[in-house]
C-alpha cells in the first residue's frame, strides 16, 4: 500500500467519531476507539432515529412505553500528546425530539397517554489517554507505525440536556424529558485489537469494558405524583465492534454490546423491573469520500432485552477532520 493510500486509511480509522450515549448495540460506534496520530481535530455530526422504551438519554428504560426518538449529537474532538502518550478531549451536544405513548394507569391516568418534547438530550465531555502501545505520534511517525494493539483509560462526565421537573397531572405530556437532571460519570479500559493474515488492513476487534455511575435527580418529573427524588444504580457496559477495511477508503463490520444493571430507585425503593440487562448487534458501514470527510451508516437493534426493554437504531453521519500533512506532500504525491 503506498503512503497517499495509507493516509486515506488512517484518517478514516480516526474520524468515525462517537454518538449518543444510546442503549442498542453501538455505544460510541466502530472505529471510535482506535489510535491515530496527534493535533487531529475532528467535528462528527449525526441523525438518529430510534424507536423504543428508553429515555432518549438512553440510561433509563420505560417498561410499556413506545417511543420515537430523533436526536442530531455533535462532537468536537481534538487530539495531542500527554506525558509521551496519545490523547485526546471530546465534547458534544444533541438537539432532538421524542414523540410517544407511555403507561401512566398506575397513577390512575391513560394507559397509553401521548407524550412530546425537544430541547437537548444528555452531552459529554471526554477525556481519554493512552496506557499500553498508544504513544503521542506524530502523523508522520504514524504513517509508519505497524498495527498493534492499544489500550487506553477513559473517563467522561454527561451532563443534563432539557428538563422540566413540572407536570400537570390532567396533562402530563411532558413526562418524557430530553435530559436527566442530573449527572452521569463513566470510567471504562477501550481497548483496539488487529488480528488476520493481512497486516496491512486486519480486521479490527474494539472492546470496550466500562462502568456509568449516577447522581441523584432531586427534582423528577414525577413529583405530581408523589416522588421526592430518583436515582439509578450503576450500569456495566461491554461494547464490541469487529470491522475490515474492503479497500483503503471503504470498511464494515459488526457491532455487539451487553449491558447490565441501572436499575432505577424511586425514593429508596429499587425498581427491579427497571433493569437495563440488555444484548443488542448490528451491522456498520463508511466511506471515505474525501481526506477530510467521511460518511457513516449503522442498523442496531435489542437482541434481548429483560422485562421487554428494546430499542431499534438507524444512523446516519458525516466527520470532518483536519491534520497538518504540509510535510508530508513530497512524499505522499
Amino acid at each position: 500500500m503506498n503512503l497517499k493510500k495509507k493516509l486515506i486509511l488512517i484518517l478514516l480509522t480516526v474520524s468515525s467519531g462517537v454518538a449518543l450515549k444510546n442503549v442498542n448495540a453501538q455505544g460510541d460506534g466502530p472505529r471510535a476507539w482506535m489510535l491515530g496520530p496527534t493535533h487531529l481535530f475532528g467535528i462528527d455530526a449525526k441523525w438518529l432515529n430510534l424507536e423504543q422504551n428508553i429515555v432518549p438519554s438512553g440510561s433509563i428504560f420505560i417498561p410499556n412505553a413506545n417511543l420515537t426518538v430523533n436526536v442530531f449529537p455533535i462532537t468536537f474532538l481534538y487530539t495531542f500528546g500527554l506525558a509521551g502518550n496519545y490523547a485526546m478531549i471530546q465534547g458534544n451536544f444533541a438537539p432532538g425530539n421524542v414523540t410517544g405513548t407511555v403507561d401512566l394507569s398506575q397513577y390512575g391516568l391513560s394507559a397509553n397517554q401521548s407524550v412530546s418534547n425537544s430541547g437537548f438530550s444528555d452531552g459529554f465531555f471526554s477525556f481519554r489517554m493512552g496506557i499500553i502501545g498508544a504513544p503521542a505520534l506524530s502523523i508522520g511517525q504514524f504513517l509508519t507505525k505497524k498495527p498493534g494493539f492499544s489500550m487506553m483509560g477513559m473517563f467522561r462526565a454527561w451532563y443534563s440536556g432539557t428538563y422540566e421537573s413540572t407536570v400537570n397531572v390532567s396533562n402530563p405530556s411532558n413526562l418524557i424529558n430530553m435530559g436527566t437532571n442530573r449527572w452521569t460519570f463513566e470510567i471504562g479500559l477501550p481497548m483496539a485489537i488487529p488480528f488476520g493474515g493481512n497486516k496491512k488492513m486486519p480486521f479490527w476487534w474494539e472492546t470496550v469494558p466500562s462502568v456509568e455511575f449516577y447522581t441523584t435527580n432531586t427534582d423528577p418529573s414525577i413529583t405530581s405524583f408523589g416522588a421526592k427524588e430518583t436515582s439509578q444504580q450503576p450500569l456495566l457496559n461491554w461494547e464490541n465492534h469487529i470491522t475490515k477495511n474492503i479497500t483503503p477508503e471503504f470498511w464494515a463490520g459488526i457491532d455487539f454490546r451487553l449491558q447490565l444493571g441501572g436499575a432505577n430507585i424511586v425514593d429508596d425503593s429499587v425498581k427491579s423491573d427497571t433493569k437495563l440487562n440488555i444484548f443488542g448487534g448490528g451491522v456498520s458501514m463508511g466511506y471515505q469520500v474525501l481526506p477530510f470527510l467521511s460518511l457513516k451508516g449503522s442498523y442496531d437493534e435489542v437482541i434481548w432485552g429483560y422485562n421487554g426493554a428494546e430499542s431499534r437504531m438507524f444512523r446516519l453521519g458525516a466527520t470532518f477532520t483536519y491534520v497538518n500533512v504540509s510535510s508530508l506532500k513530497k512524499i505522499i504525491n
